[in-house]
């Protein structure tokens, strides 16, 4: 059959592959920071079948729209670019490996296994090059075979005597050339210049067979390629030394990147039950591409994960996730606080019970609470499952009733070898299923969302930690050297004293030493201000209305420093905060502090802000016990001053950190300050931007107690 014959009837079959640079030009187009959404609906609207899936997700009934999408370009703003990436990975990554059941004599576990892994090599060998589009080398090691499936698909009768004939691959490319005149490479490579892909990907398909020799002189896309389809097959470990000399990545490199592939590879067949080299039955061979497309969109939001800045992204990629994956419309998540022996509830701020499911908590003392048990036994609970629907606790009920579904699936949240949370899914009798089917991607699946958050925690909780050592190692230094010092100031002022007594009261060294016991008071009474660092005084924890002390000092505050510098001040209260549980006079120097410090910064006048709240997710209610957790409030001090220098943000609490110019500044006010609301079971933060004021919050617990 002559060449020109093949592709003319190739061309006029209903078998030939869509075109996929819309979806790399799509994924591209994600990936970009400069993409609008204009661009992506325009790219989004030239794909009929990449529209299509975009409708069913947007008309999903598990997503509550708060309006009706009438067009693409809605959908893409509500979907969002993480989504959209997933989805044009999810429709385009395994398209083109639709099966042929007319030839069922063609190992296409195989060809897949081959195909996935020499994609997998070809994008890091792109990377570790520093080629700026390593996912055109990802679809060429991909779909560098595609030729075959084409063959196969349109001349059935032809490659069955093919495969009964030839054993390797040597011999199935010389027989495809003896029947059709031409050979997979070249078909692959066609397809590649019909689909107006880079002239020298398909190059690279093209000479993807050629020999060493030949290659070593070709350009470095055709060299990546041919390397990644060199290490795509049996005992790669054994060839590397036949390639080493197309590239100027190490041997060691090489084989890091090929074991690694492979891994990835193995670790996707077995999730997806596939055995090489055995025959594949009729329900996976109709399931395996659905699979592989949602095990894209799987990994496509692993990826996103790694990328998130902070857990609750982290959260609503994971929510996502389940969504588009699984079907899944409700998504909430309960977090263990060990201290306080609860897990406290947390969801999407969309959903519509977010308000009830974060003022909730779970004592861990109750056994019966199938997210308890979750959290205890590590394992995956089905309130479906005949067992758990008999002995359901008061709070799975209450929780099944908010999610609005049948039953609830409650899996653990890992974090190192133990469990952190829990997520829990509204799930019926089919979506169950489904995950239980799939029981080992869900696990990875929260086993990476724990990692992300044990992560973050850990960033946050060191940060935390460094910096109270460090604190407290000023303490201590700083406790030693008052110690120190007020011995022989104790001494001098003494001998003061008796050196004055022995003088003649109109003798000239006394006005000497009057000069000399004023600078010892003055001495110590920068003693006794780092003391008030090192050890703040707490007279005792009390009710007290932080709104009333708020208002009051601020009021005094304004006659005698504000109003003649000219500095507005207003305040914002909560009427809702409780009496809070606390030290009176401890707070009152903060709060002078912290306005006089906001005051001294504007020169020219200004504005200074005060409010209060009471932050409603911090209290929780116990749902088994019908206890109440107290929450916490907040106190903010804000200013449109100039602004605190980067470079001091880092040490503003450590004592002798100061943003003011004189000499009569001893740089511990802020740091007071912070020792204060440490003793008082606090926390304290501050937001500022150089030329746009700051901000300084403050969040105390409504009942406390001292410290010991």
């Amino acid at each position: 059959m002559a060449k020109k014959n093949i592709f003319e009837k190739i061309k006029q079959s209903n078998n030939l592959p869509q075109l996929p640079q819309i979806m790399l030009k799509l994924i591209k187009a994600c990936n970009s920071e400069k993409t609008n959404v204009e661009e992506l609906t325009g790219i989004i609207s030239t794909d009929p079948s990449l529209t299509t899936r975009l409708m069913q997700i947007i008309g999903s009934p598990y997503i509550n729209l708060p309006k009706e999408v009438k067009s693409i370009k809605t959908a893409v703003v509500y979907l969002g670019i993480d989504t959209i990436r997933n989805i044009a990975i999810s429709t385009s990554a395994m398209r083109f490996f639709s099966l042929s059941k007319a030839v069922p004599e063609f190992d296409i576990g195989r060809f897949w296994y081959h195909s996935y892994k020499c994609g997998v090599i070809a994008r890091e060998v792109a990377e570790e090059n520093g080629f700026s589009n390593p996912d055109e080398f990802f679809l060429a090691g991909l779909l560098h075979d595609i030729g075959r499936l084409v063959l196969l698909q349109n001349f059935p009768d032809d490659y069955k005597a093919i495969l009964k004939t030839s054993i390797s691959e040597k011999q199935i490319l010389a027989d495809e050339t003896k029947r059709f005149d031409t050979d997979t490479p070249q078909i692959s490579a066609w397809l590649f210049n019909q689909w107006n892909l880079n002239p020298l990907i398909a190059d690279a398909v093209l000479f993807i067979n050629e020999s060493i020799e030949q290659i070593d002189g070709a350009l470095s896309h055709v060299k990546m390629v041919f390397i990644s389809n060199y290490l795509s097959q049996e005992k790669p470990l054994e060839k590397i030394s036949d390639i080493i000399s197309l590239t100027d990545i190490s041997q060691e490199r090489l084989e890091q990147i090929a074991i690694a592939a492979e891994n990835e590879v193995q670790e996707m067949s077995k999730s997806l039950g596939i055995k090489i080299g055995e025959a594949q039955d009729s329900i996976y061979e109709e399931s395996l591409t659905a699979e592989i497309k949602d095990l894209s969109l799987f990994y496509g939001t692993l990826q996103n994960l790694l990328h998130a800045r902070d857990i609750e992204t982290v959260l609503d990629i994971a929510h996502n996730g389940f969504k588009i994956i699984f079907n899944i419309p409700r998504v909430f998540y309960f977090f263990q606080e060990e201290k306080r022996n609860i897990l406290t509830g947390f969801c999407n701020d969309n959903d519509k019970s977010h308000k009830i499911i974060k003022s909730i908590a779970l004592p861990l003392s109750n056994k019966s609470s199938l997210l308890v048990k979750c959290i205890k036994e590590q394992k995956v609970q089905n309130s479906l499952k005949k067992k758990a629907k008999e002995k359901l606790a008061i709070s799975d009920t209450q929780i099944i009733r908010l999610l609005e579904t049948n039953g609830l699936y409650c899996i653990p949240i890992y974090s190192s070898q133990k469990a952190s949370g829990v997520i829990v899914l509204g799930v019926d009798e089919t979506t169950a299923k489904s995950l239980e089917d799939n029981k080992s991607l869900v696990k990875l699946f929260s086993k990476q969302t724990g990692i992300c958050i044990q992560s973050m925690k850990f960033y946050n909780e060191y940060a935390v930690n460094i910096h109270e050592k460090k604190m407290e190692a000023y303490s201590t230094l700083t406790d030693k050297v008052i110690h120190e010092i007020n011995n022989p100031i104790s001494i001098i002022k003494n001998y003061i004293e008796t050196l004055g007594l022995k003088l003649p009261d109109k003798h000239p060294a006394q006005d000497e030493l009057v000069v000399i016991g004023e600078e010892m008071n003055r001495v110590a009474g920068l003693l006794d201000k780092l003391r008030s660092f090192s050890r703040p005084t707490i007279d005792g924890f009390e009710r007290v209305d932080i709104n009333q002390i708020c208002q009051s000092i601020l009021e005094i505050l304004k006659k005698s420093i504000l109003l003649p510098k000219q500095i507005k001040a207003s305040i914002s209260i909560d009427p809702e905060i409780p009496k809070v549980k606390t030290d009176q006079n401890g707070l009152k120097q903060v709060f002078i502090n912290l306005v006089k410090n906001a005051a001294e910064a504007m020169d020219k006048g200004g504005e200074i802000a005060v409010t209060t709240r009471f932050l409603p997710d911090s209290a929780k209610i116990l749902i088994d016990e019908k206890k109440r957790i107290p929450g916490n409030i907040e106190i903010v001090i804000s200013d449109n001053g100039p602004g605190i220098d980067e470079t001091l943000k880092e040490t503003l609490f450590e004592p002798y950190t100061t943003t003011k110019i004189g000499g009569s500044n001893s740089g511990l006010g802020l740091s007071i300050v912070h020792s204060i609301i440490k003793e008082l079971n606090g926390k304290i933060r501050c937001e500022t931007k150089q030329g746009q004021g700051t901000r300084f919050i403050i969040t105390l617990p409504v009942s406390s107690s001292k410290r010991k």
